[in-house]
């Protein structure tokens, strides 16, 4: 099959266009032809040798939207012909956290798209029962790939928080992928919403997206004396943690005591600096969210096709493409998510 490969860790250009070799599904497994995956900011780090487990020459892209091709013998949900969304990880259904509904943290399964399986930046993927649900005709084949990541990562995180109708939540990264859809959900459920951002250009998307007020962060990240103004010196109740790194100081520092944080992502891996004290003395409550679960990506696709949630696709590129669009979200150009079509999806 034809597929955008990682031939080695580093810039965009190590993303190259070559025939590899088509993923073959067992009896649990159905095989998919891609009509389009999402660009996430996971693959950018994946791509510069953030996660150097990923097995190299790798086909990234975990955000993946398709048709049904082919199903194996032990498939009974899904036949030849259904349009389909999944979650990233495949997992193996009998460990603790598959049996808990956690098979989103599974690492006893096949694996995530883009690592260990072969992901959306090819043709064809492998999927179980396990991952994919049925895509309904509301849903457009250029929308259906930033479901699972770019929705559902928020969704989890938030429903994480177990917060109430009326909470205050801070939203780091407001403007990407991820941030502008929490910003979304978190208006739906009746929360006031604070987005920070580090593009003034972008404040008034995101107050269109719902956001109560629009922070921007200087380059040092400080937004905090801001955010207890917003707040009446109190601080907020809640705050998804997205960017992390960058922000993780302020973030903690406009947090009310007894506040919580959703920590969800972290555009600059490796370690930081935490005062513990804070933490001890504010009765402060950190939590990890990973991405979607199975049931989260059931919820998203009824709230996206019942118009209550509107997908932020910032720009819709070829699959050969691939290279210009991790270009574009490295130098910040994209509001919302990136979505890469392949060749047969875009001539329909």
């Amino acid at each position: 099959m034809k597929a955008m490969r990682l031939a080695a860790f580093g810039g965009p250009d190590t993303l190259e266009t070559t025939e590899v070799p088509m993923p073959q599904p067992q009896p649990d497994q159905m095989l998919v032809r891609v009509a389009g995956c999402g660009v996430c900011g996971h693959d950018l780090l994946n791509r510069a040798g953030h996660f150097p487990s990923t097995p190299l020459p790798c086909v990234m892209g975990h955000e993946v939207a398709g048709e049904v091709v082919e199903v194996g013998s032990l498939i009974t949900k899904f036949r030849v012909g259904d349009r389909v969304a999944m979650i990233q990880r495949i997992g193996c259904g009998t460990c603790i956290t598959c049996r808990n509904g956690q098979e989103n943290i599974c690492t006893s399964g096949p694996g995530f798209y883009g690592e260990q399986l072969s992901g959306g930046y090819g043709e064809y993927v492998v999927a179980s029962e396990m991952n994919t649900l049925p895509l309904p005709d509301e849903i457009p084949m250029d929308v259906a790939p930033v479901l699972s990541c770019a929705i559902g990562t928020g969704y989890h995180a938030l429903r994480r928080a177990g917060l109430p109708i009326g909470s205050t939540v801070l939203i780091t990264g407001a403007s990407g992928g991820v941030g502008i859809h929490a910003v979304q959900l978190a208006a739906l459920a009746g929360m006031e919403v604070i987005g920070v951002t580090s593009s003034p250009a972008k404040a008034d998307e995101l107050q269109r997206a719902g956001a109560d007020h629009v922070v921007v962060a200087g380059e040092g990240g400080g937004f905090h004396r801001e955010v207890r103004d917003l707040t009446d010196g109190v601080g907020v109740d809640c705050v998804l943690e997205i960017a992390g790194t960058p922000t993780f100081s302020s973030s903690v520092r406009s947090m009310r005591a007894g506040g919580r944080m959703v920590i969800v992502g972290n555009v600059e891996p490796g370690n930081l600096p935490f005062n513990l004290a804070l933490s001890i003395l504010k009765e402060l409550e950190f939590i990890g969210s990973a991405h979607a679960t199975l049931n989260d990506l059931r919820k998203i696709i009824r709230i996206v096709a019942s118009g209550k949630v509107k997908p932020q696709i910032g720009r819709v590129m070829p699959v050969a493409a691939a290279a210009e669009a991790h270009r574009a979200m490295e130098a910040k150009e994209i509001t919302g998510r990136v979505v890469l079509m392949h060749e047969h999806a875009i001539a329909a």
